[in-house]
């Protein structure tokens, strides 16, 4: 429904900005008067003071006259509140007015008060009314009750009227989008914080610092000592709780400082410190809404100074500073360059803490009718806001768009439950975009304008698969598979007797996997040679579910190759005649080895060296151990850590041909037994998981406010997990 007051404020603000502010003698009635008048059991004074006259001059027609005047003048000057009481006194004495329960029912709905304003506009269509506007109006309460095929057929009863007017078709067509929406909820929870609510309107909440809030509320006892008339209610001020040291949240209180006025404050917006605070502020008796500017002092908040935007003609306010405090958003009201109603705006801040010229956000963020309550993002590249000029569920919805600057994406319509037939604006999210706060004037909320928190809920993703055998494509049991996440913790299982695994996987993070499998349990029959000599590479593989936008069951076997049992010659180490002294070509040679041990961190191996079949055997054992730690040596020397490395001299105990001691062989054949070779002795997965921490239990998403956990009544659900 199109709101039009702060919301109730838009209470402290959008009453405050979708309406007309009236003069101080017209809305303004003193506290103590109007709330002792309950306007649902006792007649108001003025009603019997015209009862009294009537009985003086014995005219029952004077007082009908009389009321209906009142009623009149009450509803031309928008306070609703009062008007409500003189229409229904009128009503009491010429039951066949066909207008007034029309202009009862157009009370409440400007005030807000949706659920009363249906059974009038029914009763006046029953006593036949014949104003057109009728069927616009009361489509307006049935769409933000979210009686879609009743609001479809008022607004075609508009049509047959007058056949072509596209604004009405296009609320049709929202209602039967609104109905989809209905039928396929998005991915969120919405629950209404009641230690915060009352009767009367909460709304502008900001978190001030962890476990401390601020937020704009009319309730009772705000500053102010007179009543808003459009609504019945106070008019707002920013009040402020924390969390005490027993856990709880302390009772709402005005904030300290020189914030609230007489008139309407609210709608906040804080730095990143907490420091600095921008909110609006909307003056009782002249009617202008300037944004404001305060900080923090020890006794409280600083006198607040009004920042210069627009025109004084122009009303300005619901702010939102982003978190590099560079740019300003905010809402003006039919200012040059806008689309029409109120738009969103924002200003650069300059290197000398002046602001530039605002620019507009353009046609993909505002419409012609009324776009408010922005709120820019941590990341500075989404903005939420509220609107009724895009396809929405009823009266403002909250929508979403991903840019910067002048240049956003079409904005997307957050859906129910974030969005209802009702109100729904001052939205917040937390910098991981899994919870915040909404305000909302739906149904079932305890006042005008409550406010709610909301939990995005995961995704069911999960991910399994087999670790098998390259070769033979048989399963590997008891292999052991690690899922490596971001933050540097890391999950553990181990796979079946038919090589399987499964983990609980979430949206939006990237994953390592690795596999590696013991010897010991290596299947034995699996590959020709005994099992002591088999050994696997591990294997691993990276995937990321940023991209995710569904419930998800990810399959990915990792086959395991089996490493060679035989050495790897090592080509071109050369040595001088009776020397261990690598020569400057070896060198070059071992980089090649240097690349892959980088590349393979958790495998160790042997170097090993060998020689020909002349000279002692003592002699060329202690030659070949030389050698082979030279080589080890090298490896050392370009990062490669020692514990991964085992020098093994053989001499000549492992010759390839017939040259043993005292056969002629050729120089050509002697050369073949010189060499150094290297094998691979072990793999440990371990030695890569060094900076990683292994998680037990369910995993679960960290938030990096506890405000969010602290305030919600429920306990969050949890993430599906990875069991270890």
């Amino acid at each position: 429904m199109k709101r039009f007051g702060t919301l109730a404020l838009c209470a402290a603000f959008s009453w405050m900005f979708m309406g007309t502010w009236l003069p101080a003698q017209a809305q303004d009635t003193p506290k103590a008067t109007a709330k002792a008048t309950d306007k649902t059991k006792k007649t108001p004074g003025f009603i019997q003071k015209l009862a009294d006259e009537a009985d003086t001059l014995g005219s029952a027609k004077k007082v009908v006259n009389e009321a209906r005047l009142e009623g009149d003048r009450a509803y031309k000057a928008e306070n609703y509140f009062f008007a409500i009481e003189h229409y229904k006194n009128a009503l009491r004495f010429d039951k066949k007015d066909k207008e007034v329960p029309f202009l009862i029912a157009e009370c409440y709905r400007m005030a807000n008060e949706i659920k009363n304003a249906d059974p009038w506009y029914a009763k006046a269509l029953k006593m036949g009314y014949a104003n057109e506007a009728i069927h616009i109006q009361y489509g307006t309460i049935l769409r933000a009750l979210e009686r879609y095929p009743e609001a479809i057929d008022q607004y075609e009863a508009y049509l047959r009227l007058r056949p072509e007017e596209p604004y009405i078709k296009w609320l049709i067509e929202s209602c039967r989008l609104a109905q989809t929406w209905l039928e396929k909820p998005a991915r969120y929870t919405v629950e209404n914080i009641k230690r915060f609510n009352t009767k009367n309107s909460e709304f502008g909440i900001a978190p001030m610092k962890t476990n401390a809030i601020l937020l704009s509320s009319t309730r009772p006892d705000a500053m102010g000592t007179k009543l808003y008339g459009r609504l019945g209610e106070d008019f707002s001020d920013l009040f402020e709780s924390y969390v005490d040291g027993q856990g709880k949240w302390t009772k709402l209180r005005p904030v300290p400082g020189l914030i609230n006025t007489t008139g309407n404050e609210g709608t906040p917006s804080l730095t990143t410190d907490g420091n600095t605070m921008y909110f609006t502020r909307c003056n009782a008796k002249k009617g202008v809404c300037r944004i404001f500017k305060t900080t923090r002092e020890i006794t409280g908040w600083s006198e607040p100074e009004p920042i210069s935007i627009f025109a004084d003609t122009i009303d300005v306010g619901h702010p939102s500073i982003s978190v590099n405090e560079d740019k300003l958003y905010f809402v003006a009201n039919n200012a040059e360059g806008g689309y029409g109603g109120r738009d969103i705006w924002f200003m650069n801040r300059t290197q000398d803490d002046t602001w530039e010229e605002p620019v507009n956000l353009g046609a993909t963020i505002n419409t012609e009718r009324d776009e408010m309550f922005p709120f820019i993002h941590a990341s500075d590249t989404v903005l939420f806001f509220a609107s009724d000029g895009h396809p929405g569920m009823g009266g403002l919805d909250i929508f979403r768009s991903s840019g910067g600057g002048s240049d956003w994406e079409q904005a997307q319509n957050m859906r129910n439950p974030i969005n209802s037939g009702a109100d729904d604006f001052g939205f917040t999210a937390n910098p991981k975009l899994r919870n915040g706060f909404l305000v909302s004037s739906r149904l079932e909320g305890r006042g005008s304008d409550d406010i709610y928190l909301w939990n995005f809920i995961p995704y069911r993703l999960s991910l399994k698969g087999q670790v098998i055998d390259d070769t033979t494509r048989k399963p590997l049991p008891g292999a052991v598979v690690r899922l490596l996440l971001e933050d540097s913790t890391y999950y553990e299982t181990e796979t079946d007797s038919q090589g399987a695994y499964s983990f609980k996987i979430r949206e939006d993070v990237r994953y390592v996997l690795e596999a590696t499998v013991p010897r010991s349990k290596i299947p034995a029959g699996l590959h020709a040679g005994p099992v002591q000599r088999l050994l696997y590479y591990p294997t691993d593989t990276s995937f990321d579910t940023y991209q995710t936008r569904d419930d998800i069951d990810w399959v990915m076997d990792l086959p395991m190759k089996l490493v060679p049992t035989e050495e790897f010659i090592l080509t071109d180490i050369l040595y001088d005649y009776d020397s261990s002294r690598l020569r400057p070509v070896s060198m070059v040679a071992l980089d090649s080895l240097v690349r892959f041990l980088n590349k393979s961190p958790n495998i160790s191996i042997a170097i090993n060296s060998h020689t020909d079949s002349r000279g002692s055997d003592g002699y060329n054992r202690k030659l070949s151990q030389r050698r082979a730690q030279s080589v080890v040596d090298y490896l050392r020397s370009q990062g490669i850590d020692s514990t991964r490395l085992k020098a093994i001299g053989y001499g000549e105990s492992r010759l390839l041909n017939r040259c043993k001691d005292k056969v002629r062989c050729t120089e050509q054949e002697h050369q073949v037994n010189r060499r150094t070779t290297f094998s691979i002795t072990s793999i440990d997965l371990d030695r890569v998981i060094v900076k990683y921490r292994r998680v037990t239990g369910e995993e679960t998403e960290s938030t990096e406010e506890t405000l969010y956990t602290a305030i919600s009544e429920k306990p969050r659900p949890v993430r599906p997990a990875a069991r270890p």
